[in-house]
């Protein structure tokens, strides 16, 4: 079987086809399924878009590693975000947004018969990647009773000799879960013994709905003495998911074997945009940041209060824009979400689509405008 046979159906695409059937039928269809911001991008940073992409010193190939001023940023955002010093040359590398440093990185040390760790449930790119790389994904469990958060002992007995990666995702999607910086230093304890790399994909670090600071994998070990790797985007914290930009930090040698991956096979990201990253990150972060994360606590509460009335059980969560419940007790994932299509229009997405730990759960989005959160919410509390 070739390594593309071996790749699952993409469980969104599948979504989208039945959402379209439906609204080519004139039905009233709210999407609560995809995690795509439905507010733009903050218009002090299109403005900046625009003064960039009209010079033309920015029009030719960009810095292989990213432009030397938004890594010199990024490591003053890091330190005065999250106390973590980091090297803007060795240190930082600019992404192609986390999905494509997250699908690189196998191929920075996997080989035929090694196997990486990934959750169940997760993001399912971890597994994708390392099935394209050659490499066995080996499924560790969230269980709910852990509060979805990883168990070191099931990565120790899960990692061999050859495994290669481990990798972790907190604030956790489709969950919600976070992690402390006592259950980081564990997992980085266990890679350390098992002689792998640690990854975190942070994409949802900055996504806090109650005012917290969910815990950096960064912030909790030294990346100088441990082989460990996150991954920060800027496509939830500022609208930006079309806009292709992200960022690795962490162990020089690991971010030196991504960047060589990288040289092979892409030419970095177009330079207005990382001028663009550089202002978001500088000293009007703060400010940007809340205005992008201002509506999710609201919707947030809504959806939880109309799930609450409807006899859904939910997961507690403060991070994240995603609600994670159960599904009614006799019914899959999967037919429940097609029910809630044909019987309320509504769109959200079956747990199994993130592995089959995610059996009997539902995520619901709340990047959706709202007046379809208000709608949404009615639908639920009326339906079961």
């Amino acid at each position: 079987m070739s390594r593309l046979d071996r790749l699952p159906p993409y469980l969104f695409s599948a979504i989208d086809r039945a959402k379209a059937a439906a609204r080519a039928e004139g039905r009233p269809v709210v999407d609560l399924g995809v995690g795509d911001p439905d507010r733009p991008t903050p218009p002090e940073l299109v403005e900046v878009m625009a003064r960039e992409v009209a010079d033309p010193a920015g029009h030719s190939y960009p810095a292989q590693r990213g432009d030397r001023g938004l890594r010199s940023t990024v490591a003053q955002w890091l330190e005065r975000r999250y106390g973590v010093q980091a090297d803007p040359d060795s240190e930082i590398l600019v992404l192609i947004g986390s999905k494509e440093g997250l699908g690189h990185l196998p191929l920075t040390c996997v080989q035929e018969g090694d196997n990486v760790l990934v959750p169940d449930t997760g993001y399912p790119v971890y597994g994708q990647a390392t099935l394209l790389a050659g490499g066995e994904p080996r499924e560790y469990s969230l269980r709910v009773a852990n509060g979805f958060r990883p168990d070191p002992a099931d990565w120790n007995r899960l990692a061999d000799k050859r495994t290669r990666l481990a990798f972790a995702n907190h604030p956790h999607n489709p969950t919600g879960a976070t992690a402390d910086p006592g259950l980081w230093r564990e997992l980085a304890d266990a890679a350390r013994e098992g002689d792998y790399v640690l990854v975190n994909d942070g994409a949802y670090l900055e996504v806090s709905l109650d005012g917290s600071r969910p815990a950096s994998l960064l912030a909790a070990v030294d990346h100088r003495e441990s082989r460990v790797l996150e991954l920060h985007s800027l496509s939830k914290l500022f609208n930006m998911t079309g806009w292709r930009i992200a960022f690795a930090v962490g162990n020089a040698d690991v971010v030196g074997d991504l960047a060589r991956v990288k040289e092979s096979m892409d030419s970095g990201v177009f330079t207005p945009i990382q001028k663009v990253a550089q202002h978001a990150l500088g000293q009007r972060f703060e400010e940007l940041r809340a205005e992008v994360m201002a509506p999710y606590a609201a919707r947030r509460r809504v959806i939880v209060d109309a799930l609450a009335a409807g006899g859904f059980e939910v997961f507690a969560a403060t991070a994240t824009f995603y609600v994670w419940a159960r599904v009614p007790a006799g019914e899959t994932a999967a037919a429940f979400c097609a029910r809630a299509l044909a019987e309320q229009d509504l769109v959200i997405t079956p747990g199994t689509g993130f592995g089959p730990g995610g059996e009997g759960w539902f995520r619901i989005s709340l990047t959706a405008a709202d007046t379809d959160i208000e709608t949404a919410a009615q639908r639920l509390r009326e339906w079961r």
